[in-house]
């Protein structure tokens, strides 16, 4: 007897070679702003077209299918997203106080040692807990409306709804976390999310952002939209620079 003959596994080609041309563009055009004025004012604008358009352009070139709404660009399910983005709000926003105020105490206080000298260009402005006070960013809503259009959700359209999706489709999730059907893909995709940012802008502090990378991925799985990642991914940045100017 004959056994039934399973497909084999997508292939990762496809995801990766997107991956590195949509990074080595925007690495490229980040290059070029910094000669080119016209450049460096509309960056974010040229690397969010990069990321909502390359997925798409991607798909018609291999031949494999790509769906914006199965990617997770909708509003649907609107009441587990509202629940899930609450959630996220809750847990992470007073961790990330305590986070800031302990990092920024320590590396800018007496005695951060060889880690002031890693921060001189931040520290002298540390106003510590008590000497600065909540205020909101110049042009904050234009600001805010930036992070959420321009950023968050291209590029939670690109890194969890098209590559997360890819790799899904490679190795398929597991494990389940929190009602969310994770694996592979998720740890991977946040990796590579870490890296991008690396590679657009060398500076090692940012592949920090594969923790909340995790965080997003989740989200995409959980509801399988990217809205509630993408405004929690806005909100973020946001609230960062919130404390920043407040404190600095």
């Amino acid at each position: 007897m004959s056994g039934v003959q399973q497909s084999p596994a997508p292939s990762l080609r496809e995801p990766l070679w997107t991956l590195t041309a949509a990074t080595a563009l925007a690495a490229g055009l980040a290059i070029a702003g910094i000669w080119v004025p016209w450049i460096g004012r509309h960056l974010h604008a040229a690397i969010a077209a990069i990321f909502l358009y390359a997925p798409s352009l991607a798909s018609r070139i291999s031949g494999r299918p790509f769906d914006y709404r199965d990617a997770g660009l909708r509003l649907d399910p609107l009441g587990l997203n509202l629940r899930v983005l609450a959630v996220a709000l809750a847990v992470t926003f007073p961790l990330f106080v305590v986070g800031f105020f302990a990092f920024y105490g320590f590396v800018c206080g007496p005695h951060g040692g060889p880690f002031t000298a890693l921060w001189s260009g931040l520290c002298p402005y540390w106003r510590g807990l008590h000497g600065g006070s909540l205020r909101l960013p110049p042009e904050f809503l234009t600001s805010a409306l930036n992070q959420l259009i321009v950023v968050a959700i291209p590029e939670e359209l690109f890194f969890r709804g098209y590559l997360m999706g890819r790799l899904d489709e490679r190795w398929p999730p597991a494990r389940r976390l929190l009602g969310a059907s994770v694996g592979r893909g998720l740890l991977v995709s946040s990796v590579l999310f870490a890296l991008g940012h690396v590679a657009v802008v060398p500076n090692p502090q940012r592949l920090a952002v594969f923790f909340p990378a995790l965080v997003f991925g989740w989200m995409r799985a959980r509801t399988g939209s990217i809205m509630p990642g993408a405004v929690f991914h806005a909100l973020c940045n946001l609230f960062a620079d919130v404390l920043h100017t407040s404190y600095f």
